[in-house]
């Protein structure tokens, strides 16, 4: 669904997730738009992704080759909270709630999650 949008599913989940994934998208509103676009009234659009400040920090998505045993990094896009809630009320979905992960021991959070849930759609929308 980020990249390649599929009509067979206008408004039919109930429930659209993202998960460690909009870190790797450069501009949100698309993905919010699509999101919004497949739900049906009254779902809800979840994401969790590598808190912000953690990336600001530094920490980015990688892999190490088991071949080369080289660190792979993945590119990734540092979003603010702010980006992340803009583009969904951009996209007209409201806030239901956020959290902000850590583990024992953590300075700062780990993950970011929010959901947003879809109103009835208004006539002509």
């Amino acid at each position: 669904m980020v990249t390649d949008p599929r009509k067979a599913y206008d408004r039919w989940p109930g429930h659209v997730e993202a998960t460690l994934v909009l870190e790797h998208v450069q501009v949100l509103g698309p993905v919010f738009q699509e999101a919004r676009r497949v739900l049906r009234d009254g779902g809800t659009f979840y994401l969790a992704e590598l808190h912000p400040t953690r990336q600001f920090g530094g920490t980015q998505a990688h892999f190490e080759d088991e071949a080369t045993g080289e660190t792979v990094v993945i590119e990734a896009f540092t979003h603010p909270v702010s980006e992340f809630v803009n583009a969904g009320a951009k996209a007209r979905f409201s806030l239901r709630g956020m959290g902000e992960w850590r583990a024992d021991g953590d300075e700062h959070p780990r993950l970011l999650t929010i959901r947003f849930d879809m109103e009835p759609h208004a006539a002509g929308s």
